[in-house]
């Protein structure tokens, strides 16, 4: 049994961030990050004052993970390599996708990162309001993406996965198909990512193309 002197907010983060991943954020409590150290939640608090404070700092601990791309990259490859950086957090945690959103104008490295995506906006023509919404359209794309994962089905416990997949595949594959025969042919594609990797890559390059295009139209304003 560990006691509240023992323990160290790096410790109690790594901890938290575990149970976020194996149960979700709604799995997280206090209570349970004292019983894997043996003590009482009482003496949690001696280094969070409350379980939001502590959702914050896990949130800070995955947004840490950030890469920020070399700011002499052109518009495309800069957009390119600022999202996988987003996207690759928020997949090694996707239950901590929330807390990205929430923390990363908290953290240094976020901070820089959206400081220098904001000004590769700027140079390309955006102006302030432009700017924000794609970063914003940035976040909300990375975190779709990752939540929302094919197959992943991050609602549901892990040892339930399976059955959600066998019912969304039996309901689509009832469907009538004579009217729904493209539907019927993706299911599997559908319900589940084939490529996880192809399907970041894509989503990400969707993303870029459509503020390329923008910047495009700017320049010739």
């Amino acid at each position: 049994m560990k006691s509240k002197n023992s323990l160290n907010p790096t410790l109690v983060v790594d901890r938290a961030l575990e149970i976020v991943d194996a149960e979700g954020l709604d799995g997280l409590t206090v209570r349970k990050v004292a019983d894997a150290f043996g003590v009482t939640p009482m003496a949690l608090y001696w280094h969070f004052a409350n379980k939001e404070a502590l959702l914050a700092a896990v949130g800070d601990a995955v947004v840490s993970s950030l890469r920020v791309p070399d700011e002499g990259l052109p518009l495309e490859h800069y957009l390119r390599e600022a999202m996988t950086s987003l996207v690759d957090v928020m997949r090694a945690h996707p239950s901590a996708c929330p807390l990205v959103a929430q923390q990363i104008m908290q953290a240094e490295v976020g901070r820089d990162l959206t400081e220098r995506f904001l000004d590769k906006l700027a140079i390309a023509g955006f102006d302030v309001e432009r700017s924000s919404a794609v970063a914003h359209y940035a976040m909300q794309i990375a975190m779709t993406l990752v939540s929302r994962e094919p197959g992943a089905e991050l609602a549901f416990k892990p040892e339930d996965r399976e059955a959600v997949l066998e019912r969304k595949r039996a309901s689509l594959a009832s469907l009538p198909e004579d009217r729904y025969p493209r539907l019927r042919a993706a299911a599997d594609a559908m319900i589940e990512c084939p490529n996880t990797d192809e399907y970041y890559a894509d989503g990400i390059a969707i993303f870029v193309a459509g503020v390329m295009a923008d910047a495009r139209a700017l320049a010739q304003a």
